[in-house]
């Protein structure tokens, strides 16, 4: 299995048109970027959907008539779990306090962003507790 690569700025740019669209061909992309982004090149472009699909494995290619039609090979959820993961483990160590840390510095949530994050803490937390009564159980039933 590829290692996850880190993606630029433009290539999450493509990415986001990729999921939204399902597929698309290189023109279909570039329009998409020159109304977002800006001007930017069909070769630019394509050149940059090479690299994802040869080089770091983020999208492939169908051939439809003389046309290349790219598609996302990860789901947007399953690349930026990914992404992130390999963030976090990189710039903090795997430290997710530290990671929080850094997030509230760079903005203060909202009181509703709160109470989102708490529930969302929560969760985890219970998550977490569900998971490892199963694994004390399964460790149990092997004795």
């Amino acid at each position: 299995m590829r290692k996850v690569q880190m993606v630029t700025d433009r290539e999450l740019e493509i990415l986001k048109i990729l999921w939204a669209r399902e597929k698309a061909s290189v023109r279909e992309v570039q329009d998409d970027l020159n109304k977002s982004a800006g001007p930017v090149a069909y070769s630019t472009v394509q050149t940059l959907l090479n690299i994802m699909e040869d080089k770091k494995g983020l999208v492939r290619h169908v051939v439809e008539g003389r046309t290349f039609i790219y598609i996302p090979k990860k789901s947007s959820d399953r690349t930026i779990h990914e992404l992130t993961k390999r963030f976090v483990d990189r710039v903090f160590d795997g430290a997710l306090d530290r990671v929080m840390v850094a997030l509230l510095d760079s903005r203060s949530p909202t009181p509703a962003e709160f109470d989102r994050l708490r529930a969302m803490i929560d969760e985890a937390e219970r998550q977490t507790a569900v998971k490892a009564e199963t694994a004390e159980v399964g460790s149990v039933e092997e004795f």
